[in-house]
């Protein structure tokens, strides 16, 4: 038992060297953004160490965002470029924004519970403080990546029975086919912040990463404030692009 230790030791050594062998390759140019890196057996090969040695390091650059896994098909680089690109004109769920970028979407439930409203989301909400919500977290990926984590809160008096098992995957869709209520537009405030702890480890992401936090009220066709959002997106794994026009 007491030599068990020294072995994990060696054991992560061995990943992260592996890992920072090949995002040296990648920074050196060697790997370009785009290329796909050999097979897991070739590349094993070729480096001398076990495939499930191989496969940790892979899924610490993913996890990094330096590389894309795209099932069926293979790993990709993806250094200096975000993982997920989408109009922010267009009220959109995000994951139909990662599944326009042709990867596998993947949202999943971290919280969910019913609370009294505090202060300031009522009065954003028109509600009353103390009045039920409903408030719904969950994190979204990118072919296996967290490129965004969303928390919703919803009055509760407007849904009966929620499930959020029924809504989860798409908030849009899952309120006008479930609960009726059809959202036409939002307010949205855009606020760059630096992760804390607790958002750094429901990214996977280092404490101090830039992320962009999109604060939005959501109206629905008879204009009631029916969804409070605020969704926050790491710094290299989603980026927004705005039209103006005159």
């Amino acid at each position: 038992m007491a030599n068990a230790p020294v072995q994990n030791d060696r054991y992560s050594s061995l990943i992260y060297r592996i890992q920072n062998e090949l995002k040296s390759r990648i920074l050196n140019g060697d790997i370009r953004p785009g290329d796909k890196l050999p097979s897991e057996p070739e590349l094993a090969q070729e480096l001398g160490v076990s495939r499930n040695s191989l496969r940790e390091a892979i899924g610490l650059l993913q996890k990094e965002g330096l590389l894309l896994k795209r099932h069926g098909v293979g790993n990709f680089v993806t250094e200096w470029r975000p993982i997920v690109r989408g109009g922010i004109e267009k009220l959109t769920g995000i994951t139909e924004f990662i599944k326009a970028q042709g990867l596998k979407a993947e949202s999943k439930i971290t919280c969910f519970r019913v609370s009294r409203c505090e202060d300031g989301i009522c009065e954003r909400l028109d509600i009353n403080i103390g009045d039920e919500v409903l408030l719904l977290e969950t994190t979204k990926y990118a072919s296996e990546v967290p490129v965004a984590l969303c928390m919703d809160i919803i009055p509760k008096a407007l849904v009966e029975d929620f499930d959020p098992s029924k809504i989860h995957n798409s908030v849009f869709e899952g309120l006008r086919v479930h609960y009726g209520i059809d959202i036409r537009y939002a307010e949205c405030d855009l606020i760059p912040m630096l992760s804390d702890g607790e958002l750094s480890e429901k990214l996977d992401v280092p404490v101090s990463t830039p992320l962009l936090l999109l604060e939005q009220l959501h109206y629905d066709f008879q204009s009631r404030r029916v969804l409070y959002s605020r969704s926050y997106f790491p710094s290299g794994r989603f980026t927004f692009k705005l039209i103006r026009r005159c």
